[in-house]
């Protein structure tokens, strides 16, 4: 009896340390985001884009620099496309829950700008969504939204 007690016991603290180390290592996963818009745009052949400055995070999402430990985006420069592509490093887990609020205001508001005029580009959007991990949060817009959120899953593996 002691040892079959004494086996599930080893065994659960076995389970127990591989949850705790499988939390540990993605709390602690980040990613280069500038590096990864690059790899994005290598990667997706995206026309008439323009790079979005710290200043631009603020007049165009609403976002406060001191919220954002690092950044990178790009949008469309035609305005005729719905392509848009913001990751944001928050410094901490309140800001991230700011910049997520912002993100998805600004989905909204590309949801209401299309949806009469231009369909076509409202249908991609309702496919693409603002999402969250720890304190990165993305919001990924366009025709490639997949390809784009796959590249950005794989920078943090």
């Amino acid at each position: 009896m002691k040892k079959v007690l004494a086996l599930v016991m080893t065994l659960v603290l076995a389970i127990s340390l591989a949850a705790c180390s499988q939390d540990s290592g993605s709390a602690n996963q980040s990613a280069d985001l500038p590096k990864v818009l690059e790899t994005m745009k290598s990667e997706v052949g995206f026309s008439d884009v323009i790079d979005i400055d710290e200043a631009g995070l603020k007049s165009n999402y609403g976002i406060e620099a001191e919220d954002v430990k690092q950044f990178a985006a790009l949008a469309d420069a035609s305005g005729i496309k719905c392509e848009e592509v913001v990751l944001i490093e928050a410094k901490d887990a309140d800001a991230a829950g700011r910049v997520k609020e912002k993100l998805e205001k600004r989905m909204e508001s590309k949801l209401a700008q299309n949806k009469d005029y231009l369909p076509e580009q409202y249908a991609i959007i309702k496919k693409c969504k603002v999402e969250q991990k720890g304190n990165y949060v993305s919001m990924i817009v366009g025709a490639e939204h997949e390809k784009l959120t796959q590249i950005y899953q794989e920078a943090f593996a």
